[in-house]
């Protein structure tokens, strides 16, 4: 009785679950997101983004490595590979595989056919169809048919979105095999197979994830309209549905007005066996995508992705909370070379008048800039000062350094011209 209460507390529920934003992807591109999937054993996130840098009728897409903690390892170009809606990955003598979609085009750049196709990942590299590396495992000739896959390599199992026209209508359906089923080509043994609803196929369709039997699926447009299905691939049953905006900033907005669900992973930790879903939620504006990790979160498990948060943190302020320049305390600091924590500051006329080696006293206030430490050890290390004075007539600036031992140099008034 404990132990299937134990179960049941790891699982991922949709019905109990908390929005939490986890931290900001470092991705190899500027446009947004689109799939996700992750090597659960060794801590490694595989994220997808459309990538422009060839001329051609065709889409292709970047694939990021990244560590769990979202920050830039390497990166792999897949020529006409699509969209990069969804990849698959699966560990092989240990090497990683990608399972993509990819366009055979013919001279004139239009598609000949599609083929899901399997390629070990090599950091900075770039391949099309035609590499060598690249295997080719089953042909979509209708153009009318669309298809990405997407896994669950823990469980050794590998799903096709299949998307296709039928009178004028989008309709979608999701079919399941063993990996190794689908590396050999036994199409006919098929595990499981889900039509979405006519409610689905008239959504924008966005990330897409599975968890054995367990398949997710999130829905719009924006983030405002976020929907999530958790359907029972045994059985082809909705089990439960989050429907409502999740993603905003803490002014209570979208990033720069922008935010879009793109890739979506459904987690187990392998140690501990606590799920939890993650999705990126793009913001910001072309050119400058962030892409800013979430946790739908019903048990404790989220606290590994907090660990890793709080590790990303810039722990010193350089501003109040409020946007503010920090400001002294002035019963203990008695000169500005005291003040070497990094940050801009400010100081008023009174307080500046108080500080035995202020440059130029009784006429402003002052902004003071401190960089960065050098690279001295522990807390004894030495930076580098800019006061600037408050003011709209005089741009009088003043700079120096402050070593780690010693004496400070002497305040130099910077010359503008």
């Amino acid at each position: 009785m404990n132990e299937a209460k134990n179960v049941v507390q790891k699982n991922f529920s949709v019905e109990d679950a908390q929005e939490l934003y986890l931290y900001d992807l470092e991705l190899a591109d500027v446009t947004v997101n689109q799939g996700l999937t992750i090597d659960e054993e060794f801590g490694i996130m595989f994220a997808t983004q459309v990538y422009n840098g060839f001329d051609g009728k065709q889409e292709s897409f970047i694939v990021s490595r990244t560590s769990l903690g979202g920050k830039l390892k390497d990166q792999m170009i897949v020529r006409n590979g699509g969209h990069g809606t969804s990849i698959g990955i699966e560990k092989e003598s240990g090497r990683t595989f990608l399972w993509s979609n990819m366009i055979e085009v013919d001279r004139n750049d239009n598609i000949r056919t599609q083929w899901l196709c399997r390629v070990p990942y090599v950091a900075n590299t770039t391949v099309d169809i035609h590499h060598s590396s690249v295997q080719k495992i089953k042909e979509f000739p209708n153009s009318n048919i669309y298809q990405t896959p997407f896994s669950d390599s823990k469980n050794n199992l590998l799903a096709l979105r299949i998307t296709e026209r039928i009178s004028g209508k989008l309709a979608t359906r999701i079919e399941v095999y063993k990996i190794n089923d689908a590396k050999n080509q036994r199409w006919e043994n098929l595990l499981h197979s889900f039509s979405f609803t006519p409610e689905m196929n008239s959504q924008v369709l966005q990330g897409l994830a599975i968890d054995n039997n367990q398949f997710y699926v999130t829905f719009g447009q924006s983030a405002h309209d976020f929907h999530l299905y958790r359907i029972n691939l045994s059985n082809g049953t909705i089990m439960e549905e989050f429907d409502h905006a999740i993603g905003h900033s803490p002014d209570g907005e979208y990033v720069r007005g922008f935010g879009e669900p793109e890739g979506l992973y459904l987690y187990t930790d392998p140690f501990t066996n606590y799920k939890t879903l993650l999705t990126v939620i793009v913001g910001d504006l072309a050119g400058r995508r962030r892409q800013r990790l979430f946790a739908l979160s019903s048990n404790i498990g989220v606290q590994k992705f907090l660990g890793l948060a709080g590790e990303s943190v810039q722990r010193v302020p350089l501003t109040r909370n409020d946007n503010k320049a920090k400001r002294f305390d002035m019963n203990r600091i008695t000169s500005i070379s005291q003040i070497r924590e990094p940050g801009s500051y400010y100081m008023t006329t009174v307080e500046g008048n108080t500080l035995s080696d202020h440059p130029k006293k009784n006429v402003a206030g002052w902004w003071l800039y401190v960089s960065g430490g050098d690279s001295g050890s522990g807390i004894n290390y030495g930076c580098h000062q800019l006061l600037v004075r408050n003011s709209v007539v005089y741009a009088e600036v003043y700079s120096r350094v402050v070593p780690s031992t010693g004496n400070p140099s002497a305040w130099k008034e910077m010359e503008f011209k």
